[in-house]
């Protein structure tokens, strides 16, 4: 299922509906006689039928089951006759229940990256992900949801995000293992629902901060990189990783240089570690130790 529509539009139809609601709300909270109960109801359908009509049209294919999930649950009275002030209370109860609905679909939407912005993911990549990829990507999710401290459905974030799950019971397993690692919180149910513990919370800051590389303390003395370089260099050989791809990928950096900001042979640098780790020239262990000591900053993996 994909958004046919423009996500920020999407968004901005879905909280005018909101808004209307509880327009109705405060038009129909001091209803006290029977007509003016069941034009309360009438007018809460109308509201109803146009917010499913226009949810369900938005996605193809068309989400058939959003009225399901939508509507609130009426209220049985058990054999009694309530009096008009307690059936105009239920059903603003209900209305209530179902504005607080469409915001929480809204809040779920905007971290399902397959369903509102597939352009901007590569969904095969996404499907190939690793085990430790697909949990690294329920807790950056878990984060991106953190604030209302509720339990979210872990089948929904990986669906939502171009996760095809193999068997019943996968996303226990998802939800097993972080909260083993002491990450999460979670509740069994028909489905699993997780929330990020604060321990998560904190890993997903840690590894978001190491994402994001500040190249300024990067020296501005050409001679002073040069330097760095041999020293990087020696430093390798000590250690016993001595192939010649890794005396050529440093000596281009250094013949680079005269022409490189310090952005730029940060990225360089980056990208030549990067290279030569995945060549199994050496660790990313000591990829870190050696960026480090150019940028005294982390090495993403």
């Amino acid at each position: 299922m994909v958004l046919k529509v423009k996500w920020e539009d999407f968004k901005s139809e879905v909280e005018d509906f909101k808004s209307k609601g509880d327009a109705l709300i405060e038009k129909h909270i001091s209803s006290r006689t029977e007509d003016e109960f069941n034009n309360f109801k009438k007018e809460k359908q109308s509201w109803e039928n146009a917010v499913v009509s226009y949810v369900r049209e938005s996605f193809e294919p068309e989400n058939r089951n959003f009225a399901n999930e939508f509507k609130a649950q009426k209220r049985f009275n058990k054999g009694f006759k309530l009096g008009v002030d307690q059936k105009v209370k239920n059903e603003i109860q209900a209305l209530k229940d179902e504005i607080n609905g469409l915001d929480y679909y809204l809040k779920m939407l905007s971290i399902s990256d397959a369903i509102v912005r597939p352009d901007e993911i590569d969904l095969n990549v996404r499907q190939n992900f690793d085990t430790e990829g697909i949990l690294d990507l329920i807790l950056s999710k878990l984060y991106d949801l953190y604030d209302d401290g509720k339990y979210h459905s872990i089948n929904w974030i990986l669906e939502g995000n171009g996760i095809k799950l193999n068997g019943r019971g996968e996303d226990w397993d998802y939800g097993r293992m972080l909260e083993n690692r002491g990450l999460i919180e979670s509740i069994n149910g028909k489905n699993v629902s997780a929330k990020l513990r604060l321990e998560g919370k904190y890993a997903i800051e840690q590894a978001r901060k190491a994402k994001i590389t500040d190249y300024s303390k990067i020296s501005s003395s050409d001679e002073e990189l040069k330097e760095l370089i041999k020293q990087a260099l020696v430093k390798i050989e000590g250690l016993g990783f001595g192939q010649q791809i890794i005396f050529d990928e440093f000596d281009e950096l250094r013949d680079d240089i005269p022409h490189l900001s310090k952005k730029s042979f940060g990225q360089l640098l980056k990208s030549k570690l990067g290279d030569l780790v995945t060549a199994k020239a050496f660790d990313k262990a000591l990829a870190s130790e050696i960026f480090k000591e150019f940028t005294s900053q982390v090495l993403p993996f």
